[in-house]
Formats: C-alpha cells, sequence, structure tokens
C-alpha cells in the first residue's frame, strides 16, 4: 500500500467498519477489504506503485450489501459522467462490496449523486483533510 499514509488507511478502515458495523463483518475482514483496494490502484505515472496522494486527491469509498457487480456499475457511471479518476480498486468479503476511486477533490461535487445512482453508501476522504 505504498504511497497512501497511514493516517489515509486508518481513515478508510474506520469508515468502511462503521458503515458495516451490525453486519457481521470483523474488523480484520474490514482491514484486509480496504487493503486491498488501496493496493489495487495504480500509479499516476503507472509505475505499479500508488503515488502518493497529492492535496487535491480524494478518495471515494462506495460500500454496498449483495452487490458483486458495484465495481463495473461506478466504473460506467464515472465514465457516463465524464469523471476523473486516478485510481480503481475494489474488494468483497462476505456479501459486502467495497469500491475504492482515487480522483481529484474537483469531482467531489458529483459523488453523492454517484452513490445514489448505484444504490452504495459512500465516504469520501481528502489527502488535504488527513495532512497534520
Amino acid at each position: 500500500m505504498a504511497g497512501f499514509s497511514n493516517d489515509v488507511r486508518h481513515a478508510l478502515r474506520k469508515r468502511v467498519a462503521k458503515q458495516v458495523e451490525g453486519r457481521g463483518i470483523t474488523r480484520s475482514q474490514v482491514d484486509s477489504a480496504v487493503d486491498r483496494v488501496v493496493a489495487a490502484l495504480p500509479s499516476v505515472d503507472g509505475a505499479g506503485v500508488a503515488a502518493a496522494p497529492r492535496p487535491d486527491d480524494l478518495v471515494a469509498t462506495f460500500s454496498a450489501v449483495s452487490a458483486p457487480d458495484l465495481a463495473s456499475r461506478i466504473r460506467q457511471s464515472l465514465a457516463d459522467g465524464g469523471l476523473p479518476v486516478i485510481g480503481f480498486g475494489s474488494a468483497t468479503v462476505g456479501r459486502h462490496t467495497v469500491v475504492a476511486v482515487r480522483m481529484p477533490a474537483a469531482a467531489e461535487g458529483a459523488l453523492d449523486s454517484l452513490a445514489a445512482r448505484v444504490s452504495a453508501s459512500l465516504s469520501v476522504v481528502t489527502a488535504a483533510a488527513e495532512s497534520p
């Protein structure tokens, strides 16, 4: 998970854990899913290692129950809306699917309606908000 600060990973883990709380998903399963999603995010330069987030980046985390096609629906909605994507990753644990999308913070205004269209919960972490 090179490239993402521990603060950003911790914030993502905490937010996903809150979204699936009471649904039988353990903390270790949440941690594993977030780790796999973040590891799947490609770098901006294509080197295969996630580049450090820029202050104008955000990571949007979508989650849904019983939605194995969530990643493809989000990818299509992003493309339809012309929203720029820096990185994209997904993971499924049991019936829960989590998708993380790294994108410029300027696209944040479109995320609530996108989440509603794909029937997913949304959590957003900005790189600037996680800086000390």
